[in-house]
């Protein structure tokens, strides 16, 4: 079964919650590096750029807030939606009775054994963390390009004060709008930490509403299929034979796969209903050295796009002409690594994923 397709509304709800976030880091990397353009390092001096930074802040904030209303609840309930309704187009083509249960669902049978309330809190939980973290924002960049701080990063090296702060400022954006890291360590930027829990919350809502209708039509076997881009969490559940309660006909339950990895964050894997003697599913495969190396190489391509996009960030945000200079050169070298990586691995290049500016891409989808 091809991976589902999101209707316009699904889609326009999904872009604009997004692109709300991304747009919030850029104006405030933006509006704090114009602060600091008119900032000398004497104190006075940098408790205004504070207060102006906190007001910047406050009002991100409130336009975050505003945003996940409009935004974050219409988008739980399409995906809502659009799981149960290609459910049911599933149903169809394989010829089942559907029995009828009108949203909203009990939710007391999908893996993780998910409540809607908690689909909800899986979306609007993170978002309500980077709200929080933005609100320390002003008092980091305080700490980092303080006089007494900035020049204590370049002590000994001969730089001005000035120049110690064009520095680390330049130290902070590389990194973006940063301090979330996940249960496995590792460390987002805020529109990509946004993006990623964004996608999983609404997927796995979509999944949860996909499963309730199958369930109530007496479907209790499922498979999700191969996709084509192997990953070491999801690639043992790959034409497997899923079930919702334990049952001899199955190689786990669905709880056991997600335990595992299945529906991991960013995760795309639908499930789709398994009827014995009528569904046909490839023989499970097992993980090669080949499977690796690729899901290694893309990884990599990953890395080398997330430093064209920190360079560029370093460029567009940059407070001084030598630190504009400076990472000017860091996109080139960047660029350069990335030519060279796509010349020997034979892997496609995405240049979109190289923007810093993703927010238009998610706006031009459809409304």
């Amino acid at each position: 079964m091809a991976q589902p397709q999101p209707d316009d509304q699904f889609r326009a709800y999904l872009a604009a919650l997004i692109a709300l976030y991304v747009q919030a880091e850029q104006n405030l990397l933006g509006g704090i590096s114009a602060i600091l353009r008119f900032t000398t390092p004497d104190m006075i001096s940098q408790l205004m750029a504070l207060r102006k930074m906190r007001r910047l802040v406050e009002r991100t904030n409130r336009e975050l807030t505003a945003g996940d209303a409009a935004y974050a609840r219409p988008l739980l309930n399409a995906a809502l939606t659009a799981g149960s309704r290609d459910a049911q187009k599933q149903l169809a083509r394989l010829g089942t009775d559907i029995v009828p249960r009108p949203l909203p669902f009990d939710f007391s049978i999908p893996h993780g054994v998910r409540s809607l309330n908690a689909i909800r809190a899986d979306l609007l939980s993170p978002l309500e963390d980077v709200r929080r973290r933005i609100t320390r924002l002003p008092d980091d960049v305080y700490k980092l390009i303080s006089p007494a701080a900035a020049g204590g990063q370049v002590l000994g090296h001969g730089y001005t004060p000035s120049q110690a702060q064009a520095y680390a400022w330049r130290a902070f954006v590389r990194n973006g709008v940063t301090g979330f890291t996940d249960r496995a360590g590792r460390d987002w930027s805020l529109s990509a930490y946004v993006e990623m829990s964004v996608r999983t919350a609404t997927m796995r809502a979509y999944n949860d509403s996909h499963l309730q209708v199958m369930t109530a039509a007496g479907i209790d076997l499922y498979t999700v299929d191969d996709d084509g881009h192997p990953c070491p969490l999801c690639f043992p559940w790959q034409n497997k034979i899923l079930s919702v309660d334990p049952d001899p006909r199955a190689d786990a339950t669905i709880a056991e796969a997600t335990a595992a990895g299945l529906f991991h964050p960013n995760c795309k894997h639908v499930l789709n209903a398994y009827i014995p003697a009528y569904s046909k599913v490839k023989t499970p495969r097992e993980w090669t050295d080949e499977d690796a190396a690729k899901y290694k190489l893309t990884q990599k391509q990953r890395r080398l796009e997330l430093d064209i996009r920190k360079a560029k960030k370093q460029q567009e945000y940059a407070i001084s002409p030598s630190t504009r200079a400076d990472a000017r050169a860091d996109v080139r070298a960047a660029q350069a690594r990335m030519r060279q990586f796509i010349d020997e691995s034979g892997l496609l290049r995405h240049s979109r994923r190289e923007q810093v500016d993703l927010a238009d891409s998610y706006l031009k989808l459809p409304a």
